[in-house]
């Protein structure tokens, strides 16, 4: 294994003369011995979030097409029926998609989408049945709406369950409205959790509605398009967009501040400064940071043996940026990033990563690509 510490010059450079809590690290970039390759197995047009049932079907999004299933996981998808109009100018759309945690038995899906008009729109959730055929959302139910904006932009739309039934879902802050994401109260740029049916958990940071809006779990964020929840380590991690540089990978904790827009390793992309802050006390650090930027999309841990060595690595999607065009494998050892190595360069703008049931990773590439399976090159 070739490592090759990264430096981010620019990134600590700022860091270095900013009071409060600690910079991230530079992180250690690597090259592994183990060689993969995409295998095409689904035609799709802007392809957004993928969730694998049981079975090994396959339920993935696209943004401006609705909800699509393909059995097997490969070969032809055929459109599911009932989804609501969606927004699709800008960044909006059909984003992503969870099952619940009682799929087997009950059938039920979530989904996020842009709901409304440009001058008013916002992330909203929605639980419907999947027909017995697999064709047909049924009983459908709002479950979810996020504060209104008049921006096509920044909309999150990532789902993840915990282990105790509860849904998280991430928001972006709509871009201009970039200062709405320090105020817990408003849900622009945060990280909102829920139970399965809308209502607020009694143990959320702001259930009592006082300092925050009942549903935010966590703060600070500027457009979380990763979310991935261990269920062994009961740890919920995520990424999202920097600006010009400053993308981040977080383990999210209750009620904290990620900083956005006090601190940031990014610059505007005109290259103006945001801040000159990067830490700040009472904000938290990344685990890593990506300068210049990826655009980080999808997020998932490996939890199988099929790629040997690399069992609890996470994988992020990389879907711009002069770094983007990637899937960056990331290793964490005791709370800290000591490997990350960028497979399949400049081949593909990848929106969404998944693991399927029998172990293997999937991508969801961001445009006219379409669906590959990541598998070991021969």
């Amino acid at each position: 294994m070739r490592l090759i510490f990264a430096g981010f010059v620019s990134a600590l450079a700022l860091s270095a003369c900013s009071p409060g809590s600690a910079a991230a690290p530079a992180t250690p970039e690597v090259s592994s011995d183990l060689e993969v390759t995409l295998t095409p197995v689904i035609e799709a047009e802007f392809p957004w979030g993928l969730a694998f049932l049981p079975n090994g079907d396959l339920l993935f999004t696209e943004k401006d097409g609705g909800l699509n299933y393909a059995a097997g996981g490969e070969g032809e998808a055929t459109p599911v029926t009932g989804m609501p109009p969606a927004l699709t100018e800008g960044q909006g759309g059909y984003f992503g998609i969870a099952l619940d945690p009682d799929f087997e038995t009950n059938r039920l899906i979530y989904v996020a989408y842009a709901q409304g008009t440009e001058a008013d729109n916002g992330t909203a959730v929605v639980r419907a049945r999947l027909s017995d055929d697999n064709t047909a959302l049924e009983d459908m139910t709002e479950i979810f709406r996020a504060d209104s904006r008049d921006t096509a932009y920044h909309f999150g739309g990532r789902l993840q369950f915990a282990n105790d039934g509860t849904l998280f879902v991430s928001l972006g802050e709509g871009f201009k409205y970039m200062k709405d994401a320090q105020d817990p109260k408003i849900t622009h740029g945060s990280l909102i959790r829920i139970n399965s049916d809308g209502t607020i958990p009694a143990d959320n940071p702001f259930a009592d509605g006082v300092d925050g809006n009942p549903a935010v779990y966590s703060y600070g964020h500027r457009n979380i398009q990763g979310l991935y929840y261990d269920k062994t380590e009961g740890t919920l991690y995520e990424t999202e967009h920097g600006p010009k540089g400053g993308d981040e990978f977080n383990i999210i904790k209750p009620g904290a501040n990620y900083g956005w827009p006090v601190i940031t390793y990014g610059v505007n992309y005109d290259g103006t400064i945001i801040t000159e802050k990067t830490e700040k006390e009472g904000m938290e650090q990344p685990l890593t940071y990506w300068v210049p930027s990826i655009a980080p999309s999808g997020l998932t841990r490996l939890t199988s043996d099929v790629y040997p060595g690399w069992k609890g690595d996470f994988f992020v999607g990389g879907m711009n940026g002069p770094a983007g065009l990637e899937l960056v494998r990331i290793r964490l050892e005791n709370g800290v990033v000591t490997e990350r190595e960028n497979l399949f360069k400049d081949e593909y703008a990848i929106r969404d990563v998944a693991q399927s049931p029998d172990g293997h990773l999937y991508v969801a590439t961001k445009d006219l690509d379409g669906i590959f399976r990541v598998d070991i090159a021969e």
